[in-house]
């Protein structure tokens, strides 16, 4: 990993010196990382893109102007390396303080050299999310469904906060897609995913064909547009084909190209970022019901990636009763759930909890799970950012809320 240390010294200070007793720190790094030490003076020359991460190296107190005045070429999140020497640890509260007001993200790297080391591998891991979230291009293919009312993004606002690109496709690419779609591997598809399947129930082999054929149309979709992810307004394709996408989105996120339903985008952004960041597909559902006395929600929908199932039934699509929906039944134990919403996808909801139950009603989309999510119901109650929530199996809530907090 390359890292560009950027060296912050007051001016009143002797460098040699200063240089020659924070050298042991600096060899420590240098011998886990590929370091290139840059000075205060080279800061606006410099392309900071070409490193893997950039670490300003506080070396002495009275720098906190220097640092101001270079603030603007120095990438953010700012972090800020501080000794027990010279004064450095105040000097770099102070800048902390400066960039706090100026609603800039920073932190403060202060401690044992080698638990350093670990917090900047961490960092940098953080940053190469944040850089594939910032390159992603996100396809809303039919627009948002109607009844998102309170999932609507502002993309000029989400793409200045994020980077993202946000592309409006229309549901005709899908259609156009589907007339060329090679049918013996539709077949095929259909075939595979029922032979792995613990049983089928309301649906057939035709059923599965069918939606096969909107997995391979969708693919056409997302390499023509050249997407990362994308989130489709679904029931436009159940009423005009008498199909669904909830196969097809299963098969996709089983690959690790994040697709959601409804065109819902901020779950999908949701499902792309908690994917990056944890290496794990999540399930986007609906709180269906909440039991407030015991703090246990159910959360149901009817396609799930069946690579976190532990095994899988094919079923129709619950409220339409067409087509194909899936009843995944995940393996109980730790789950974080977890939303990103607002205008520009700046505010989120994320909280740990527990599968205790996976529930077979009736009355609810197929894939149900009941959740123990202790102190949770008063936030879906009262200030839920959504109806679609992620459920991300394993416990990760730490994570983003340390990679959130860098935002």
């Amino acid at each position: 990993m390359k890292i560009a240390l950027v060296s912050i010294l007051s001016e009143t200070h002797n460098e040699q010196r200063i240089n020659k007793t924070l050298k042991p720190k600096i060899k420590i790094l240098e011998q886990k990382f590929e370091l290139e030490q840059i000075s205060a003076d080279e800061i606006p020359f410099t392309d900071f893109s070409e490193y893997d991460m950039t670490i300003n190296f506080i070396k002495s107190g009275g720098s906190e102007d220097i640092f101001a005045e270079n603030v603007e070429y120095l990438p953010q999140p700012v972090y800020l390396l501080a000794t027990e020497l010279h004064n450095s640890l105040p000097a770099a509260l102070e800048i902390l303080s400066f960039l706090n007001a100026e609603d800039i993200s920073g932190k403060i790297l202060h401690g044992e050299m080698e638990d350093l080391i670990i917090e900047i591998e961490e960092l940098a891991a953080y940053k190469k999310v944040r850089d594939e979230i910032a390159d992603a291009r996100f396809g809303i293919i039919g627009k948002p469904s109607d009844w998102l009312i309170g999932s609507q993004v502002d993309y000029e606002h989400a793409a200045h906060h994020w980077g993202s690109e946000f592309v409006d496709i229309e549901l005709e690419q899908l259609y156009q897609a589907l007339e060329n779609v090679d049918s013996a591997k539709a077949k095929r598809i259909a075939a595979d995913f029922l032979e792995n399947a613990a049983k089928i129930v309301e649906s057939n082999e035709a059923d599965l064909v069918e939606a096969s054929k909107i997995y391979l149309a969708l693919k056409e979709v997302i390499t023509k547009n050249d997407l990362d992810v994308i989130t489709i307004r679904c029931f436009d394709i159940v009423k005009k084909l008498d199909t669904t996408g909830c196969l097809a989105l299963s098969l996709l996120n089983n690959e690790g190209l994040v697709a959601g339903c409804e065109g819902d985008l901020p779950a999908a952004f949701t499902m792309f970022l908690a994917y990056q960041l944890t290496g794990v597909m999540p399930f986007m559902a609906n709180p269906a019901a909440i039991d407030k006395k015991n703090d246990e929600i159910l959360f149901a929908h009817c396609t799930v990636a069946t690579d976190i199932s532990e095994e899988y039934i094919i079923r129709s699509h619950y409220e339409t009763g067409i087509g194909v929906g899936i009843q995944g039944i995940l393996e109980k134990g730790p789950v974080t759930i977890f939303k990103i919403g607002g205008a520009g996808l700046e505010q989120y909801f994320v909280a740990e909890g527990e599968i205790i139950e996976n529930l077979d009603s009736a009355n609810a989309c197929r894939t149900q799970l009941k959740i123990s999510l202790p102190q949770s119901s008063d936030y879906f109650l009262n200030d839920s950012i959504g109806n679609h929530h992620l459920i991300v199996p394993g416990y990760h809530a730490d994570k983003i809320n340390e990679f959130l907090g860098m935002e």
